[in-house]
C-alpha cells in the first residue's frame, strides 16, 4: 500500500504543482497587466524601431504562445501521471482513453482557470482561451504520442534483437517494468 501511495505521489506531483503555477499566474500579481507591462518594456528596450502597435500584437502573441506551452506542458505532466501513477500500467504506453480523459481533465482545468480569472478586478475569463488552451493540451497530448511511438520502436528493436522465446522475453519485460515502478 506505501509503495502504491508513493507511486501515486510520484506521479501525480509534478501535474500539481504546474496546477497551482497556472492557478498563481491567473491572479492578479502575476498575470495581466503587470506581466504585459514589464513585457511591453523589455521590447520597447530592445528593439526601439517597433510601433506601439507592433508591440501591442506581439506581446499578444506571446501571452497566446505562453497559453499554448503551458497547457502543453500541463497535459504531459497528467499524461505522465496516468503512466507514472499505474493506473493505466507501463504495458499500454499510448492509448485512446488514457489521451481522452488527459484532454478532459487539462480542458476542466483550463475552464475553471478562465473562471478563476473573472474573479480578478484586471482579468477577464475568455472562451476564446479555453480553446487556446485547448489547442496546447492537443499539442502535448502530440508530443507525447511522438515520445510513445519511439519508445514503441526502442521496445520492439531491442526484443527483435534477441533470440529468446516470447514468453521469456516478456517475463523479461515485466521484471523491468517493476523495476521501473519501484524507482
Amino acid at each position: 500500500m506505501k509503495r502504491f501511495f508513493c507511486a501515486q505521489i510520484k506521479g501525480w506531483l509534478p501535474a500539481v504543482i504546474w496546477c497551482v503555477l497556472i492557478f498563481w499566474g491567473s491572479t492578479d500579481d502575476v498575470g495581466g497587466k503587470a506581466t504585459s507591462l514589464r513585457v511591453m518594456t523589455f521590447l520597447h528596450e530592445n528593439f526601439p524601431t517597433l510601433s506601439w502597435e507592433q508591440l501591442a500584437k506581439t506581446i499578444f502573441l506571446l501571452r497566446k504562445a505562453c497559453h499554448v506551452t503551458e497547457y502543453g506542458i500541463l497535459a504531459s505532466l497528467v499524461f505522465y501521471g496516468f503512466l507514472r501513477s499505474g493506473l493505466v500500467g507501463w504495458k499500454r504506453i499510448w492509448s485512446f482513453r488514457m489521451a481522452l480523459l488527459t484532454f478532459l481533465i487539462c480542458v476542466g482545468y483550463a475552464i475553471s482557470d478562465e473562471f478563476h480569472q473573472s474573479f480578478s478586478s484586471q482579468r477577464y475569463g475568455s472562451p476564446v482561451d479555453v480553446m487556446i488552451d485547448s489547442f496546447g493540451v492537443l499539442m502535448g497530448l502530440s508530443g507525447m504520442w511522438v515520445l510513445s511511438y519511439f519508445k514503441r520502436g526502442i521496445l520492439k528493436s531491442k526484443s527483435s534483437k534477441s533470440s529468446e522465446s516470447g514468453a521469456s522475453q516478456v517475463v523479461r519485460w515485466s521484471k523491468a517494468t517493476r523495476m521501473e515502478m519501484k524507482s
